[in-house]
């Protein structure tokens, strides 16, 4: 399984470095970024949370309740970081700083979900890992984009990038120790969305409607995003 868990951290790395590589098309990457989270939330967390609720007469309210209560509470959140910044002369990186740290455990939870999977069966093991591979490329150029906010990378921003990538490596190393029940996963797949779909409205569309340039390829980056992700949902689907 160690060997199994090089992968998203591999794939979490390359995303990052391309957001870095690619730091002039900022507005393409950030509209990339919006479609990922979109679709993680829409496509992935969202579905798997409902699939799993241990109370199915209710998992559609119960699981989108817990999501609405994510999103505003991240919403808050980041309403009391800018008016901090604001208040205090800060630049805008706090929130952004925030949302990496969010996407870091994110990836944790990530590689728990490949030790729980592999611990049922190997061939899942490996399907979820290959489908997390994909969601993580994603990861990683999220984290880039939310701590530089379209500047020069700083040994900072490459930290919570290094901190992402290892993070699936030791979240799969702890379901040796520890597994989540059904339910709380259910909240974390719940609370996930919730965060994701703030960050992509609050953080990533705005800056893409700010833009003044072409826009012919936002909507097609933004779409190209989501189809990342139900192109990874359809691959997991086929190998399991």
């Amino acid at each position: 399984m160690p060997i199994l868990l090089i992968i998203p951290v591999l794939s979490t790395l390359a995303g990052g470095l391309l957001a870095v590589r690619m730091r002039k098309s900022i507005t393409l990457l950030v509209a990339l970024g919006a479609g990922l989270l979109l679709g993680a939330a829409f496509l992935d967390l969202l579905p798997e949370a409902i699939s799993l609720s241990a109370f199915p007469e209710h998992a559609v309210a119960n699981v989108l309740g817990i999501t609405l209560l994510s999103f505003l509470g991240f919403f808050a959140l980041q309403g009391v970081l800018d008016a901090a910044a604001e208040r205090w002369g800060m630049s805008g990186s706090a929130s952004g700083k925030l949302g990496g740290a969010l996407l870091i455990f994110h990836s944790l939870r990530d590689g728990m979900a490949i030790g729980l999977s592999y611990a049922a069966s190997h061939t899942a093991g490996y399907a979820v890992a290959v489908g997390i591979a994909a969601h993580d490329i994603g990861d990683g150029m999220n984290t880039i984009l939310l701590t530089t906010r379209g500047k020069h990378p700083r040994p900072a921003d490459y930290a919570f990038l290094a901190m992402d990538s290892i993070a699936p490596f030791l979240g799969g190393l702890l379901t040796i120790y520890w597994r989540f029940s059904s339910r709380s996963s259910v909240v974390l797949l719940a609370i996930a969305s919730g965060f994701f779909l703030q960050m992509a409205t609050g953080d990533f569309l705005p800056v893409v409607r700010s833009f003044r340039g072409d826009r012919k390829l936002i909507l097609p980056a933004v779409l190209a995003g989501a189809a990342v992700i139900y192109a990874a949902n359809l691959l997991v689907g086929r190998l399991h």
